[in-house]
């Protein structure tokens, strides 16, 4: 009988060893499932940080890249007198101003001139326009696009009298002059044009280069002037080029 016992004692320790390892076994499989996870956890923690990081660079970049564009896009609205004589006049809202300093401005800014005074205008990609004595005109924004700092048209209104134009090499096709039902556009070079408001009629005159003259409603094609050559307008209508004293002008 007591042998009965110790063997039956033999095999319950050999029970409860066996449940023991297998339990460690447990344990350890427990403890090694939790490391891993934890891990995973971390790892992913860490290519959260890492998207966030550079997400936030992009972010930031875009950002710095959108402001710089702007910044420089705000330069390029910005027109400046150069040189004045005289009383000359401006106003950008309702009421004219004596000009006694070289203005800088950015918004639609219109200017007139006296019987002896004039005042020259520098405009964007150095083109610059002049009114002379007893004139009146509008000097327009720059029109930019929309994804670059580049200019694609300026506007001058010539409302009256005579206003010259000179157009840079980076100017080319930039400069737009309104007057009457006329759109002149400069290409190159040196070119005027007076305009008796009261009479309706005026005159386009070429020293040098090119420029290309539309009418307003018409489907034919721009007139092309070029150097020593002018033409004559009003009544609605553009007469044909002709040759042109130019020496006879002011081209100062």
């Amino acid at each position: 009988m007591a042998k009965q016992w110790h063997q039956l004692e033999r095999l319950d320790h050999k029970a409860l060893k066996k449940l023991q390892a297998e339990r460690e076994k447990a344990a350890k499989l427990a403890a090694q499932k939790e490391k891993q996870q934890k891990i995973v956890i971390v790892a992913v923690l860490v290519v959260i940080v890492i998207i966030g990081i550079i997400s936030l660079g992009v972010v930031l970049s875009q950002r710095k890249a959108v402001n710089e564009l702007n910044d420089a896009k705000e330069k390029l609205l910005y027109s400046s007198v150069s040189d004045y004589n005289g009383t000359v006049e401006y106003r950008k809202s309702a009421d004219w101003i004596d000009l006694d300093s070289n203005l800088k401005f950015k918004e639609e800014c219109y200017f007139r001139t006296q019987d002896e005074s004039s005042v020259t205008i520098q405009l964007q990609a150095d083109n610059q326009i002049k009114l002379h004595k007893s004139s009146e005109g509008k000097v327009k924004p720059p029109v930019l696009e929309a994804e670059e700092a580049r200019i694609t048209n300026q506007i001058v209104e010539l409302t009256r009298g005579e206003m010259t134009s000179a157009i840079s090499i980076d100017g080319k096709g930039l400069l737009s002059i309104q007057v009457a039902n006329l759109t002149v556009v400069g290409q190159s070079g040196l070119f005027k044009i007076i305009y008796d408001e009261e009479k309706d009629k005026g005159e386009i005159v070429v020293k040098n280069g090119l420029v290309e003259v539309s009418v307003t409603g018409s489907d034919e094609k721009p007139t092309k002037l070029s150097g020593f050559y002018k033409a004559n307008f009003g009544d609605g209508e553009l007469g044909k080029p002709a040759q042109a004293s130019v020496i006879q002008y002011d081209w100062k």
